[in-house]
């Protein structure tokens, strides 16, 4: 399991400060094969005056050079990752689509429109859409019953979150970040979405990230727990089209016959108090709870009466400090690549192990 075996330099960030650096020990398993994409493409924006978000494109083809016939048949990915405001908890969107009209839609038409609330998505995008929201946190006991406050990760001032964008790798990985404290604790969160051009796990919560995904990033600090035998647990609402998704795993997923699979996860995974860790993840159906925007904006990219797997992320007893990394992405998620990469980085410490036992 990833987070059991990949020996990596894991810290957690400090409190208004994202470091993006790849883990150069470890990479997914068949990262060329199932997560290039050959040209990525970000931007960020200030909407309506209160919501910051990064936009984000990754194409099968180079769009400035490829011929009609490329186009025609090419693929687009366009990602959104809507910070805390006042109107919304973190959002991320994924919508993937096919043909020259997908292949030349501008990162800022394609904002404009969703955002806008205009009647429809481009028609290449329809069916195309799944939708990640971070929704609130709190304090439960080992029987997993509330105690205290449920924390909703929305913000209560446009003052809270002030985004500060952030590079790694020679500019390969892309980071658009926020730091508050929501309304009902003292804990410190830091929420940022990230784009890579190229696959592989970050140092930052061993976050795995390739050209085919859309990252969101949670990092929670200092959680004031009542109890050390209680623990945080987190609600994250997986979002996709009325009857298109279905649950495999930890993960719903949208087939598409003839098309690529969408996907929204949720992580077993975390850094937890510095170090690698597992987290117990459950679902049930229910509904996202969120401000008349937000479900517009939501509205408008899956259609109306969208279905919600909620996703209960348990942390363990005591922990108060932890990075937890959902994600939306396209083909094979990248969960089950990223444990393959550590079952690789495993392989070949005990191949290492054996050859010095037989030496000595």
């Amino acid at each position: 399991m990833r987070a059991l075996f990949v020996v990596a330099a894991v810290a957690l960030a400090a409190f208004a400060s994202v470091d993006l650096d790849f883990d150069g020990d470890v990479n997914l398993t068949n990262a060329d094969g199932d997560f290039s994409f050959r040209f990525i493409g970000t931007g960020t924006f200030n909407l309506m005056g209160y919501v910051k978000l990064l936009g984000w494109t990754s194409l099968s083809v180079d769009a400035s050079t490829a011929s009609s016939e490329a186009k025609a048949n090419g693929n687009a990915m366009v990602g959104l990752g809507l910070l805390p405001s006042t109107h919304n908890p973190p959002i991320s969107i994924l919508a993937y689509g096919s043909g020259t009209a997908a292949v030349d839609v501008s990162l800022d038409s394609f904002t404009d429109s969703l955002i806008s609330l205009s009647p429809s998505l481009d028609a290449n995008f329809a069916g195309g859409v799944v939708a990640m929201a971070a929704l609130d946190m709190r304090e439960c006991d080992p029987d997993n019953k509330t105690v205290g406050n449920i924390v909703l990760l929305d913000t209560d001032s446009l003052l809270k979150c002030i985004p500060h964008s952030v590079e790694g790798d020679e500019d390969n990985l892309v980071g658009y970040y926020c730091s508050y404290s929501p309304v009902g604790t003292d804990a410190d969160v830091t929420v940022t979405f990230i784009t890579s051009k190229r696959a592989g796990i970050l140092e930052y919560g061993n976050t795995p990230v390739s050209p085919r995904t859309f990252e969101m990033v949670i990092e929670v600090s200092d959680f004031p727990l009542k109890d050390k035998k209680n623990h945080v647990r987190m609600d994250f609402g997986l979002l996709t089209a009325k009857g298109a998704g279905s649950l495999e795993g930890s993960a719903t997923f949208v087939h598409r016959p003839g098309k690529e699979d969408i996907y929204v996860g949720a992580s077993k995974h975390a850094v937890i108090d510095g170090k690698p860790g597992n987290v117990d993840v459950s679902f049930e159906v229910g509904s996202a709870d969120m401000d008349n925007f937000a479900k517009g904006v939501l509205n408008m990219a899956l259609g109306k009466d969208f279905d919600v797997q909620i996703a209960h992320v348990d942390f363990p007893a005591g922990a108060t400090d932890f990075v937890y990394d959902p994600v939306v992405g396209a083909g094979k998620d990248i969960y089950q690549a990223a444990e393959g990469a550590s079952t690789i980085a495993l392989s070949a410490l005990v191949a290492l192990v054996c050859a010095l036992l037989y030496l000595f």
